[in-house]
Parts: structure tokens; sequence; C-alpha cells
């Protein structure tokens, strides 16, 4: 008799500008999952506050109770965990607190805000999920409040582009009347072109094909279909030149035409934009014609969730080449000494293997180490004196991509006692963090601390470490260095303390000298 595996129910909730989404999907030990249910809230976010820099409140009230009616349907589901996360909207609103605080109070949900990169990252392994690593494409994802154009290899972007350009903040700025105005036509389409200047050029003409992500593309695809004349339901790809026979048509209808035509109630009013947005970035790129999918961020969000929850990938939960390339793209910007910040990651992470019977901490855990450790010393961008707080106010605020809200905090935790100070509970930053949350950082800085002392000199001179349980307790890490290490050793040895607390004994150290 074949032996049924049993599954793992996650919620997922996407909240855009124009919409919030919901997806329920039941999760497999090996990381595949089946979407289950999937639900709409036509509670438009971004009504305003592209124009106001704040939510109002009647899509506060309207948000938290759709968040309400989604924690239902999860509970009901059976869901472990749910998810949410919050775009462009809210992101650029000055009282987005009052949002996450409304929907905490009314479904018992907290929402992240992520930022641009990390929505391009999402929609790119929503859409592309299981694509061959060699295979290239290019993504596009048009939302009410951002852009987001994404060229990509195998499911990691490889050059991505957030644009603030979307249906409903350009709607908001130009179109006031109905039809549109010619001049206000002008307008939105000159506003186009001027966003469109941000994007690389290294991606222009390097693309025959794009994918469009559901949404707005797929509302344009379907309506070019229907002016064509083409059989209802069709699934091909559509051209430029059809593309820009839809934009033409909405230029002169009105409301009342454009729901004659197809266009669904919540897109009636920002279509003419988003079609805008789509004939823009075709030309700009010199694409030829676009496919459509049903899938984007909230299939992204799953698909991560379920590599949290259930089974990360081979290569670690972040050790894509897009996380990494987000962490040194951060540390660039900061100047930091790259050769520095990846030895001292090298031997965190070799010494954080080599005590895991001491640690006892995960795969996640080490993901934490491994950004703290790189990132460390970004604060000596603002002043070297106390920069290890400087580091953590950075990182505190960073756009990290790949890690979440919480994460994020824990790693700038981490990276702020690589020096000086050890954690201690009356601590302002530990007292944020819950006590399982502490004794991470305790442990993690523990190992951070001597990593960062075996490279003092920033010279690189220690080739590897080995750890062993020292007689009484305690470790005994043997160094194997280049001649003239012992500064390294010293400083190590100095920085130990906290190490030795989390170990349960002394640590002591062993210089070998490498040939």
């Amino acid at each position: 008799m074949k032996r049924q595996t049993r599954s793992t129910t996650l919620a997922v909730i996407d909240l855009g500008s124009n919409a919030v989404r919901l997806q329920i999907a039941d999760a497999q030990r090996d990381g595949s999952f089946a979407v289950r249910a999937e639900d709409r809230a036509a509670v438009r976010l971004g009504a305003q506050v592209f124009r106001t820099g704040r939510l109002s409140e009647d899509s506060i009230a309207a948000c938290a109770g759709a968040m309400q009616r989604f924690a239902n349907l999860a509970q009901r589901a059976g869901a472990r965990r749910v998810r949410a996360v919050a775009t462009s909207a809210v992101r650029e609103a000055s009282n987005r607190l009052e949002l996450l605080r409304a929907v905490r109070a009314a479904s018992g949900i907290s929402i992240e805000v992520v930022s641009g990169a990390e929505e391009a990252r999402l929609v790119c392994l929503g859409v592309l999920q299981g694509a061959p690593p060699a295979e290239r494409a290019l993504l596009l994802d048009i939302g009410g409040g951002s852009t987001e154009i994404i060229s990509a290899r195998g499911e990691e972007p490889e050059i991505a582009s957030s644009l603030p350009l979307g249906s409903v903040r350009l709607t908001e700025f130009f179109v006031k009347s109905d039809p549109i105005a010619p001049r206000e036509a002008r307008l939105l389409e000159e506003a186009v072109q001027d966003g469109l200047g941000e994007i690389d050029p290294l991606l222009v003409g390097r693309h025959r094909r794009l994918i469009g992500a559901a949404g707005t593309t797929g509302a344009v695809a379907a309506l070019a279909r229907r002016i064509s004349g083409a059989p209802p339901g069709g699934s091909g790809p559509i051209s430029q030149a059809q593309v820009r026979r839809v934009l033409e048509r909405l230029r002169d209808s009105t409301a009342k035409e454009r729901r004659k035509l197809g266009v669904d109630e919540s897109r009636v009013d920002i279509m003419y934009a988003g079609t805008a947005i789509l004939d823009g970035v075709m030309r700009r790129l010199r694409v030829e014609e676009m496919e459509i999918t049903a899938r984007g961020l909230r299939d992204g969000l799953m698909a991560d969730l379920v590599r949290r929850e259930i089974r990360a990938p081979a290569s670690g939960l972040h050790g894509e080449h897009v996380v990494l390339e987000g962490l040194r793209a951060f540390g660039r910007r900061c100047a930091y000494r790259e050769p520095h910040a990846e030895q001292v990651a090298q031997l965190s992470l070799s010494l954080f293997d080599q005590t895991r019977r001491v640690h006892r901490l995960g795969a996640e855990e080490r993901a934490l180490l491994h950004a703290a450790a790189m990132l460390h010393d970004v604060g000596s961008f603002v002043s070297y004196n106390r920069h290890h707080k400087h580091t953590y106010y950075l990182l505190y605020h960073a756009d990290l991509p790949g890690f979440t809200d919480r994460e994020r905090e824990l790693i700038a935790t981490v990276a702020r006692y690589h020096r000086r100070s050890v954690p201690k509970d009356r601590h302002e930053q530990l007292q944020l963090l819950t006590p399982e949350e502490r004794n991470v950082v305790r442990r993690l800085a523990a190992i951070l601390r001597v990593a960062d002392g075996l490279d003092r000199g920033h010279r690189r001179h220690v080739r590897r470490v080995e750890v062993a349980r020292g007689r009484g307790g305690g470790l005994r890490i043997d160094v194997w260095a280049e001649a003239g290490s012992e500064l390294e050793v010293w400083s190590a040895q100095q920085k130990a303390d906290l190490l030795s607390q989390v170990s349960g004994g002394p640590i002591r150290f062993r210089l070998h000298v490498t040939r």
C-alpha cells in the first residue's frame, strides 16, 4: 500500500496598489505545492496616496476588513502560517503604520513592506520557478504604483528595474476627463517616456519577447484579442502593434464604452494608463511581442514561503546569486572593504559549521550570520567611531532582497555586536526581540566577534580554522595562517568572551604558521 505524504497548508497575501489578493496552497515535503484557493478584494490602497503621500481612511478601513476575511479563510483552511507583503502604495505612504496597526488589530496578521528590489525578486520567482539555470527571460509586471522590468537567468533576476510608473499612480496625476482629454493623454505618455529613461540600457534590444505577469498585461492582451476579433479565451502572444491599437481605442472611449468592451470594473478608470505603460515599455525595449502568464508576485511569495517553511533549495534559502549580490551591492554603496567582508564571512561560516553542537542553530540562522558578517562594517561609511551602532541603523533600514523585515532586524542586531559591548537584555535593540531571538543574536554575535578578530589587520592572513571541544568544556580553535599573524590570534582571543559564555568554557587558540 502506497504511503500518503502529509501536506502543510500555507497562505500568502499580496497587498498591491489596486487590489489585495489571497492564495492558499498545500505544500509537500519535497517543496512542491498545489494552490487550493484564491481570493481577491478590490481595495485600492493607491487611491490618493500617490498625490497626497497618505493612505485614505476609507482604504485603510476597507483593507482591514478584507484582511480579516482573508484571515478567517486561511484559518478555516488550516493554514500553518500566513505571510502578507505590501508594495509601492504602502511603501510610499507616510501613515503606513496606521494601516499596519489596523490590519493587525482586525486580523492578527503582520504586514511586511517590501522594497522594489524584493518585489522584483518575488515576481521573478513566481513566474519562473523551476526554470533551467541557463534559460533567459524578460519579465514585466505593471502594478498600480510601480512597474518591474526584470531580465532573468533561470529563476533569478540579473538586471531589475523598479520604476515609479503604475496605472493608479499615473491615472491620479493626469486623468481628469472621461474620455481622457488630448492634453492629459499627451502628458501621461510623456511621463511614461520620462520614467522609462531609468531602464538599464543593457535591456534595450536584448529580447524579442517579454512575459507579462497577469494583472494589467493580461487585461490588455484580452482586450487586444477582442478588438482584433480573435476567439474568446485565446492564449497566444500579442504584438506591439496590437497593444498600440488598444491604446488608441481607449484614448477615445468613455468609461461606459470601456465596460462594453469587456474591461473589468476595477480597471475601467486605470486601463488607459496601464496600456500606455505597456506600449511604452515594448517600444523602449524594442520588444516585438508579449506572452501572458497568470502567475506573479503572489505565486513568488508562496514559493518563497514554501522554501522557508518546508524545504529550502540545495544552495540554501539565501544562497541564491541575487541575494548574495544584493548584500554586496549594499556594501558597495556604503564603500565597505569587500575583501575584509568576504574573509570575515568565510571565517564566520566555517566557525558556525564546526560549532553546531554548541549553538544548535540551523540554515536560516546561518544565512543571517552570513549577511551580518558581510556587512558588519558598513557603519564606517558614517563614521568609524561607534561604527557598530551606525551599522545597526543602516542595516535596520536597508534594502536586502531575500530577507524579511524581521530577518533584517536580526541581521542588524548581530552586526551591531561585532565589537565593543556584548549583548545585554537592557539594551534597546534587544528589548525589541523575543527571548528566542535574543538567544540567536548572542550565539551568532559570539561567532562574528571571533571571525572579525581573526582578520584584525584586514590582511586576510588566516587560511583556515579547526574547532574542537577543549578539556573541561570550552573550545580549542587551531588557526592556520601566514607568518606574522600573532595580532589576529590575539585579537580573536580578546573578542572570544561571548563565545566562551555560549560554549560554557574557555576559548583557547593555537597558531600554526603556513608555508
